[in-house]
């Protein structure tokens, strides 16, 4: 069988569950060893901070960040015992469309390593998954479904992103989501990562695949969007909230990125 890559399984293949999902507060004191993966796996970061090392390969955890794991695989774990590691955990195999289990080298190297954003959503739905799962002696078909559709999200979040996560430019990625109407500078987001202004430009590109100060318009005009559809706030209050006392600039930037007046999206949000 010709290698295939993760968009063909998620077309023409099945992913089944091998395991129970972990959804895990871990203990301060805690660590994971696995010296050889006997399936695929997936591990989400919820909250927390700590490091793994996936064959030698060491990555930083931290909230957002999302392994794919291939069988085989020796896994060594550990965690900042000051930021508790909160962590999402699936095991499963994956099946070819005839219903044989994919070996690891019929798979096209997919990314080991991601970033998401918006944990929020992944994060209910694992919730979800595992309480269901705890009251359930077998999961039952809405459980095993939802699985499927957060391994799913997942793996074609893996699919399109194509950045590479850095430590500490995550550190100002953190700080502008925490006040995103700050009229933010590459010098200031390039202290708060601790990095020369350069540097830092460039891991943060790499990480989200657009500069800094771009990726701040386009997490405004997002954030502008869902309170436009969601709330009943005036649009002009919205937009001071977030940084655009000048509503004339904040209607040209929110039309260039989001394709709509914010006017034409409030007329036409859904109820």
């Amino acid at each position: 069988m010709a290698p295939q890559t993760l968009q063909w399984i998620l077309r023409n293949g099945k992913l089944r569950l091998t395991a129970p999902p972990t959804l895990y507060r871990c203990e301060p004191i805690w660590s994971w060893r696995v010296p050889s993966m006997q399936e695929y796996g997936l591990l989400l970061t919820l909250d927390g901070r700590g490091q793994i090392s996936i064959n030698g390969e060491r990555h930083p955890l931290r909230q957002g960040v999302c392994l794919f794991i291939r069988p085989g695989s020796k896994i060594e774990a550990e965690q900042n015992p000051a930021y508790p590691l909160f962590l999402f955990i699936a095991r499963f195999d994956i099946l070819d469309e005839k219903g044989f289990n994919l070996a690891p080298s019929s798979l096209v190297e997919p990314p080991s390593c991601i970033f998401i954003i918006n944990t929020r959503g992944l994060e209910t739905l694992a919730e979800l998954i595992a309480s269901r799962s705890n009251s359930n002696s077998e999961a039952d078909s809405l459980t095993h479904d939802a699985l499927n559709m957060l391994i799913r999200m997942l793996v074609e979040e893996a699919t399109r992103h194509s950045g590479s996560f850095h430590a500490q430019a995550y550190e100002a990625l953190r700080a502008i989501e925490n006040d995103l109407a700050r009229k933010w500078t590459v010098a200031e987001l390039a202290l708060e990562a601790g990095l020369s202004r350069r540097v830092f430009a460039r891991a943060f590109k790499l990480m989200m695949s657009e500069p800094p100060i771009q990726y701040v318009i386009r997490r405004r005009m997002e954030e502008a969007k869902r309170q436009i559809q969601q709330s009943s706030l005036p649009i002009e209050e919205i937009a001071i909230n977030l940084g655009y006392p000048d509503l004339g600039l904040f209607g040209e930037l929110f039309r260039k990125r989001i394709g709509h007046s914010p006017e034409e999206l409030r007329v036409n949000r859904p109820f």
